[in-house]
C-alpha cells in the first residue's frame, strides 16, 4: 500500500472536511480515518451530494468526475447525469505565469516565437488555457498553455487517491469487475493522457491526415516545430462553434436543411473515424465542433481520443447492425464473447435486457429519449450481467452520447434508427464486400500457418519436458473438498466416540469398586462418576456435531464477531 507522505497531510485533512461536510463521514470511517464536524446538507440526493464534493475539490476530482460521466460499467445513470454537469470553473492564471511556462517549453524568450501573444485567454480550463497569437510569418494561431504547477498537483491528489482506494478495498461495493485500485488506475491514465500536449499534438495531425481529401470535415493543423508537453501551437480557425449558434435557451438557429447536413456530416465522419481510420475524437460537444468559412465541419480539442482495432471494429459492426435490425441475439452473443466475465452469465435474461432496450429505440425520436446514448445503456446493461468490455468502448459511448446530444439539437423530431440505417447497410456492405472477405480469409490463413509452424517446435519441447521428468500431471475434483470435509468430520466424531465409550466404560468400572474415602468422600467412586458425565458430555456433542455441523460455517462466525467488535469501537471511538 502506498504511504502517505507528510506533505500531503494538509490535502488528506481538507478531502476529509469535504467529505464529512456533504455527508459521506461513514466512508471516512470506513477507510480507518478521524471523523471531524458534521454534515450541512444530507437531505440532498446522492449524485448531487458527490458532485458537489468533486466541485469542491478542484481540478483533479472534477476530471474524474467528468471521466466518470461516461463510465455506465462503473456508476449508475443517475450519477452519470450528474457528473456531466461538472464544469471547469476556474479563474484564468496571469498572463507573467503564463509567459514563463512558454519561454520554459520553447527555451527561449516570447517575442523570438510571436510577434503577439494575445495577454487575455480565449478559453480557459481547469487544466490548461489558450491564448490567441502571431507568428512571424503573419499566421494566426491559438496557444494551448498548460496551468503552472496543474501536474505537480494532480500527481499529488492521485497519490492520496491510490492510498484512500487501498483503504477502502474490501469495504466499498463496487461492479463486479472493478476494484477501487484499478479504478483509479483508469483516472491516472487518462489524467497523464490529459497532460501530455505531444500525445494531443500527435493526434490532432493524424485526424487531419485522415480527412486530407475530404470536403466536409478538417482539423487544425499544428506546429510541431513550436509543441512540447506543456505547450501547443495550433491553427486558429475561422468560424463559428455549434455552441455559437444556439440562441440562449439552447435552441440551434438554423434552417432544417442545414442542421441535418451538418448532423449528417458529423456521422459520416465518427463512421469513418471509428470504422475505417481507427482513431476518433473523443469529445465531440458543440464547443469542439466548427464550421469555418468554407463550410467544412472542424474538429477541436485532441486531448480525448480513442482508437479501435479491426477486431474492435468487427465487434462494433456486428452490434451496431444488430440494433438497428433488432436482432438481440447476435448483440448479446458478440457482447458474452469479447467481454471479460467474473462469473456465468445468464444468457436469456442478457439477451431479453437487450430486446427491451432495442424496442425503445425503435420508432422513437430523440426526444422521447433518454439522455443517455444507446452504447453506453449498453455497456451499463452488459456490466449489470458481469461483463466488462476493455476501456475504448467507454470512450466511445462518451462519442455517441455526446452525439446523440447534437442530434437533439439539432434533428430533435427525427427518428434516430431510420436515420442511421443507411450506415448499417453501408457496414454490412463494405463487410461482405469481396475485399473485405479475401482479407479475412488471407489473415486466417496467415493465423493457421503460424500455428501450423508452432506444432513441431511444441512437441518437440514437450517430448524434451517428458524425457526430463519436467511435466506434471493434476487432475481436478470438483467435490473433493465436500469429500474431505466428510473425512474430517467422520474422524472427529470416531475419536469423540472412542474418547466417550473410554470415559463411561472406565467410569463405570471405578465407580462398582472399593475406594478410601476422604472425609467420608469415596475418592475412586467420585474419579468414576466424573467419567461417566465426561462421556455423556462428549456423547451429547457427537450428537450436536452429527446434527447441525454442516450448517456451521466457522469463517463466517469469526467474521460476525469482528464486526461485532468493531461496530462497538466505532460506537464507543465516537
Amino acid at each position: 500500500m502506498p504511504h502517505i507522505n507528510v506533505r500531503d497531510l494538509g490535502r488528506i485533512k481538507e478531502i476529509v472536511a469535504v467529505l464529512v461536510r456533504h455527508g459521506f463521514g461513514q466512508l471516512v470511517r470506513s477507510a480507518g480515518l478521524e471523523v471531524q464536524g458534521e454534515p450541512i446538507e444530507t437531505s440532498l440526493p446522492l449524485a448531487r451530494r458527490l458532485r458537489m464534493v468533486l466541485e469542491d475539490l478542484g481540478p483533479t476530482f472534477i476530471k474524474i468526475g467528468q471521466v466518470l460521466s461516461v463510465r455506465p460499467d462503473i456508476v449508475p445513470k443517475e450519477i452519470m447525469e450528474e457528473f456531466s454537469l461538472l464544469q471547469d470553473k476556474v479563474s484564468p492564471e496571469s498572463f507573467e505565469r503564463v509567459r514563463k511556462v512558454v519561454e520554459e517549453a520553447l527555451g527561449a524568450d516570447i517575442k523570438d516565437h510571436f510577434t503577439v501573444f494575445e495577454s487575455e485567454p480565449i478559453a480557459s480550463a481547469s487544466i490548461a488555457q489558450v491564448h490567441a497569437a502571431i507568428l512571424p510569418n503573419g499566421e494566426e494561431v491559438a496557444v494551448k498553455v498548460q496551468r503552472p504547477g496543474i501536474e505537480t498537483a494532480i500527481r499529488s491528489d492521485l497519490h492520496i487517491l491510490y492510498t484512500m482506494a487501498h483503504l477502502v478495498t474490501g469495504r466499498l461495493k463496487l461492479p463486479i469487475m472493478y476494484t477501487p485500485v484499478g479504478i483509479v488506475r483508469e483516472f491516472d491514465e487518462a489524467l497523464n493522457r490529459e497532460l501530455d500536449f505531444l500525445q494531443e499534438a500527435r493526434a490532432a495531425q493524424q485526424f487531419r491526415r485522415n480527412f486530407e481529401n475530404s470536403e466536409t470535415v478538417s482539423a487544425p493543423k499544428i506546429h510541431v516545430e513550436l509543441s512540447t508537453r506543456q505547450v501547443m501551437v495550433m491553427e486558429r480557425i475561422d468560424g463559428t462553434s455549434f455552441r455559437g449558434r444556439m440562441d440562449a435557451k439552447g435552441t440551434q438557429k438554423l434552417s432544417l436543411e442545414e442542421s441535418r447536413r451538418l448532423m449528417h456530416v458529423v456521422m459520416e465522419a465518427t463512421y469513418q473515424q471509428v470504422l475505417v481510420h481507427g482513431l476518433f475524437h473523443g469529445d465531440p460537444h458543440p464547443g469542439n465542433l466548427m464550421v469555418n468559412t468554407a463550410g467544412q465541419v472542424v474538429y477541436l480539442d485532441f486531448g480525448l481520443t480513442g482508437r479501435i482495432t479491426r477486431e474492435m471494429q468487427d465487434t462494433l459492426v456486428t452490434i451496431f447492425t444488430g440494433l438497428v435490425f433488432a436482432d438481440p441475439d447476435s448483440v448479446a452473443m458478440t457482447l458474452v464473447r469479447v467481454g471479460a466475465t467474473a462469473q456465468e452469465v445468464d444468457y436469456t435474461a442478457f439477451r431479453n435486457e437487450i430486446g427491451r432496450l432495442m424496442s425503445k429505440y425503435h420508432g422513437a425520436s430523440l426526444e422521447e429519449l433518454s439522455d443517455v446514448g444507446t452504447l453506453a445503456e449498453l455497456i451499463a446493461v452488459a456490466s449489470r450481467h458481469g461483463i466488462r468490455l476493455v476501456p475504448e468502448y467507454a470512450v466511445l459511448a462518451r462519442t455517441m452520447s455526446l452525439i446523440d446530444g447534437l442530434a437533439r439539437m439539432l434533428i430533435p423530431n427525427v427518428d434516430i434508427v431510420a436515420e442511421v440505417r443507411p450506415y448499417a447497410m453501408k457496414m454490412i456492405g463494405q463487410r461482405l464486400s469481396p475485399e473485405k472477405l479475401g482479407s479475412d480469409a488471407f489473415r486466417t490463413l496467415q493465423h493457421a500457418q503460424a500455428a501450423f509452424t508452432d506444432v513441431p517446435i511444441q512437441l518437440n519441447q514437450l517430448l524434451t519436458d517428458l524425457k526430463r521428468g519436467n511435466v506434471r500431471v493434476m487432475t481436478r475434483d470438483p467435490g473433493h473438498q465436500q469429500l474431505a470435509q466428510v473425512i474430517r468430520f467422520s474422524t472427529l466424531r470416531l475419536t469423540i466416540g472412542i474418547c466417550a465409550s473410554a470415559c463411561v466404560l472406565s467410569g463405570a468400572f471405578l465407580m462398582t469398586q472399593w475406594s478410601p474415602s476422604i472425609q467420608g468422600v469415596p475418592i475412586v467412586f467420585v474419579l468414576g462418576v466424573s467419567g461417566v458425565l465426561v462421556g455423556l458430555m462428549l456423547v451429547m456433542g457427537l450428537m450436536v456435531h452429527v446434527l447441525v455441523a454442516e450448517r456451521i460455517h466457522p469463517r463466517e462466525i469469526r467474521k460476525g464477531i469482528v464486526a461485532f467488535i468493531r461496530f462497538f469501537l466505532a460506537r464507543s471511538g465516537s
